[in-house]
Order: structure tokens, then C-alpha cells, then sequence
């Protein structure tokens, strides 16, 4: 909900600070930027803390950054609040498939990942649906109070339901110098982002690009130094957990195209309210969560690398289908994408979340779920970063930066027009692209291998060519 629920205020929001998407980008781009640097640290803490302590820790951020971000009285101060309020997100989402994985004998583990699949769904669309009703009578500042209401209610229950689970013996201090060098790592593919689309390809940019590459290199030996790394690279060595990794990510740098500029299409193009707005991608939510539920009884008959693809490829046909959206485009015209693209997310997220962390031993659950959901992260970053470059270039070029900031139900024309239908499209494109990567990584797993388990701490250093599962 956090992720996408502001998406909708944009216009709001820049009628109220009298400010650009090329800046306000940023109050979504900051938070999942946050939330992606956080995971790692955040995944190795909780393995010498402990997960539930980290968790409630998140929740308390959550709470207090939510009514931060609600009195915002600059946008500067609201970006930084977003800022904090990713902290709190990367402390929470840094754990989440850990502890399921911790809590379910593997047999119910696909049945689980499913649930958790179909919630999130769920809550994309509960966020844009009650955001649009906010936004229209209460304004923008209150749709941080559905944030509030839903990060208490998750500390409360935090603090009720989750067990503190015995943590290792040999609670090694933190790799805070590898915390830095994988912040900067990946930092650098937004910033080069940002300088590319304002600049194009300049010898400072080919610096930035080449200087982010030796920062990762340095990252990788610090952390094959290391007897306690923030990453054991060991994991790597199972073909299923970074094949499920990678294409997690290109899967949310294809899919959050969609979040980002639907919600602005609906509103900027076709001249409906925010609530509306919102209302539109139902579809998408209910079919992933329908699609989610069934397809954990088809995973033990079809195995997780074929429906992984499937869902995959579907999201990429679901893509290439709303690029051709136009100025009086139907309802039905973005509907039948948008089943597609739920389709898709139904089929690849149990099957592929149960089986990239299926082979990992308990003692560095934390470790793989944090690398894991900061993979899944950094694709909803960059494909954020990605749709809004895109369309702030485009809309900066026409010398419309500022059409967010019409009236209420006011519809783009002219040159503004023409430059938002370019870009939108550029940006489908470009995501039903990373779509099809994201397949064939997916068929590169492997096959998966009937009654395996769960690597040992000896395996993970030793399975060969990725065929374990």
C-alpha cells in the first residue's frame, strides 16, 4: 500500500507545492530507493537481533513516519519523511518471507507463499481504491492516515503473534562496511538514470556507470573476506535462488510501470477523479488474487519454473496491450490488459518465492530473504525511476512539466498530450521487454527436483550447477 498509494496524490500534490513531476517523482522514487537499500542490513540485523525485534522496530517507524508525512510543510521535508518511512518498510519486508519460511513445514509452504502473494494484491488495490476516496474529500495529507492505520495495526499484532525465536550463538557484529559499499552499489543505476535522461551519454555519466561497477567489485571481496558477511555468496552457488532472485526483479521493473502511470493516464488523459482512478485497477488485483490462491494446487503437477515463465510471459502480453492505450481508449481496452498482467503475477510470484528460498538452511534465512526482497525492491524502484524519467522527460521537453498541477478532472491536449501518450508507450514497451528477460531467466533455473530439500549449511558452499532445487 505504501509503495503506490501516493501515486494518485501526485496531481494533488503538485497543485498544492506548485511543483513538477521531474521533483515529485521522488516522493515514490525515494521510498522504494529506501526500502531497497534497507534490506540487506536489515536481513543480517535481524540475524544477531532477532527477526521479531527488527519487525517491530519497522512497524514503530512506520507509525511515526506516517504522521510526519501527513504534516509535511515542504515538499523537501515531505521527500525526506518518505525517506524515513523507507527505513521502516526495509526493516519490515526484510523479514517477511523469512518468518513464513521459518513458521511452515515445506509441504505447506507453496500453499502459504500463495496467501501472502494474493494480500499483497489485495493491497495495491485497497491502497489505490481508498487513496482516490481520501484524496477526493480530505485531500492528499490523508492518505498517510491509511499508512498510520495499517502500521499500527501491524505493531500491535507484531507484538502479539510473533515469537522470539532462539538467535545464533555466534551473533558476529554488523559488516557495516559492506553496508555502505551495497547502499552506494545501488544507489548508482537511479542516479545514473537521472543524469541520463537530462544529459544523455556523457563522459561524467560513463564515469558514474564504471565507478558504480568498482564499488560493486569492492563489495564482493569485502564480503568473501568476511567470516560473518552482510551477504554470504555462497547462496549464489544455488542456480534456483539467483535465477528466482533476478527474475523477481525484472518482474517488478515490468509490472510497476503500470502502478505509476495508470493511475496518472486515468486522471491526466481520460479526465477522471482519483477514486476512479484507483478503481481501475481492480481487475489487476482480484485476478493476481484469485490467480494467486488456485495456482498453489497446480505447482506439485506443473512445477514452479513453467509457471513462473507462463506468469511471466503473460505480464509482458499484458504490457504490450496497454502501450497501445490512446486519448479515448475504452474501458474494456484497459481491462483485458490488465487481467493479463494480474494473471501473470498470480502465476509467478507463490511458485517462484516457495522455490528461491525452498533450498536455503534456517541459519541464513534472513540473509537470503533480505537479498531476495531487496532484488524484488530494486525492480520496483527501477521500473518507478524508469516510467517517471520517461514521462517527466517527455513532459519537460513539450514544456509541460507542470500539467499535474491542472484542475481536477481537466484533461491534457495538444503538444502536453501527445508528449504524455509517447512516453506512456515507450515506457509499456520498454517493461514488456524486461517481461520476456525476466522469462528467460526464469527457464534458466532448472528443473525442479521432486522431494528436495532445504540445503544444509555444508550444501549451500558445495551444490553444484544449480540443478538442486
Amino acid at each position: 500500500m505504501d509503495g503506490f498509494i501516493v501515486t494518485l496524490a501526485l496531481p494533488a500534490m503538485s497543485r498544492h507545492f506548485g511543483v513538477g513531476l521531474s521533483v515529485f517523482k521522488w516522493v515514490i522514487v525515494a521510498y522504494l530507493l529506501t526500502v531497497t537499500v534497507t534490506l540487506l542490513p536489515a536481513g543480517r540485523l535481524a540475524d544477531i537481533w532477532g527477526r521479531r525485534r527488527i519487525v517491530v522496530t519497522g512497524m514503530s517507524v512506520l507509525v511515526l513516519s506516517s504522521v510526519l508525512c501527513a504534516m509535511a510543510p515542504t515538499v523537501g521535508s515531505l521527500i525526506a519523511f518518505r525517506i524515513l518511512q523507507g527505513i521502516g518498510g526495509g526493516l519490515v519486508l526484510a523479514n517477511v518471507m523469512a518468518e513464513i519460511t521459518a513458521v511452515f513445514p515445506k509441504q505447506e509452504r507453496r500453499k502459504a507463499m500463495a496467501v501472502n502473494a494474493s494480500i499483497l494484491a489485495l493491497a495495491q488495490v485497497t491502497g489505490l481504491v481508498l487513496g482516490g476516496l481520501l484524496i477526493g474529500q480530505f485531500g492528499w495529507r490523508s492518505i498517510f492516515l491509511v499508512i498510520l492505520t495499517v502500521s499500527l495495526a501491524g505493531l500491535i499484532l507484531s507484538l502479539r503473534v510473533l515469537k522470539a525465536r532462539p538467535r545464533p550463538q555466534d551473533r558476529t557484529a554488523m559488516d557495516w562496511t559492506g553496508a555502505v559499499l551495497a547502499i552506494v552499489a545501488t544507489s548508482a543505476p537511479f542516479l545514473l538514470i537521472e543524469r541520463l535522461s537530462s544529459t544523455g551519454l556523457t563522459l561524467a555519466n560513463l564515469a558514474l556507470l564504471i565507478g558504480g561497477g568498482v564499488v560493486l567489485v569492492l563489495f564482493l571481496i569485502v564480503e568473501r573476506r568476511l567470516p560473518k558477511p552482510l551477504l554470504t555468496l555462497n547462496l549464489f552457488r544455488s542456480r534456483a535462488f539467483l535465477c528466482g532472485s533476478v527474475a523477481a526483479a525484472f518482474y517488478f521493473i515490468a509490472a510497476v510501470s503500470c502502478y505509476f502511470l495508470l493511475p496518472l493516464y486515468a486522471q491526466l488523459v481520460l479526465g477522471r477523479s482519483p477514486v476512479m482512478a484507483g478503481v481501475l485497477v481492480v481487475p489487476l488485483s482480484l485476478v493476481a488474487t484469485a490467480t494467486s490462491l488456485t495456482v498453489s494446487s497446480l505447482g506439485d503437477r506443473v512445477g514452479g519454473r513453467t509457471l513462473s515463465t507462463a506468469g511471466m510471459l503473460s505480464l509482458s502480453a499484458g504490457l504490450l496491450g496497454l502501450s497501445w492505450l490512446g486519448p479515448h481508449s475504452s474501458t474494456a481496452a484497459i481491462v483485458c490488459p490488465l487481467v493479463l498482467m494480474g494473471m501473470g503475477g498470480g502465476l509467478f510470484h507463490p511458485p517462484n518465492n516457495s522455490a528461491t528460498l525452498n533450498t536455503i538452511p534456517p541459519e541464513h534465512l534472513s540473509v537470503a530473504n533480505g537479498f531476495f526482497s531487496m532484488a524484488r525492491n530494486f525492480g520496483q524502484a527501477i521500473g518507478a525511476a524508469l516510467a517517471a524519467t520517461l514521462l517527466a522527460h517527455a513532459l519537460g521537453a513539450a514544456g509541460a512539466d507542470g500539467a499535474l498541477a491542472g484542475v481536477v478532472g481537466a484533461r491534457l491536449n495538444g503538444q502536453p498530450l501527445d508528449a504524455f501518450l509517447g512516453a506512456q508507450q515507450l515506457a509499456y514497451r520498454l517493461a514488456a521487454a524486461m517481461g520476456l528477460v525476466g522469462a528467460v531467466v526464469s527457464v534458466l533455473r532448472g528443473a525442479e527436483l521432486p522431494g528436495s530439500a532445504p540445503m544444509g549449511p555444508k550444501s549451500v558452499a558445495t551444490v553444484n550447477d544449480g540443478r538442486r532445487r
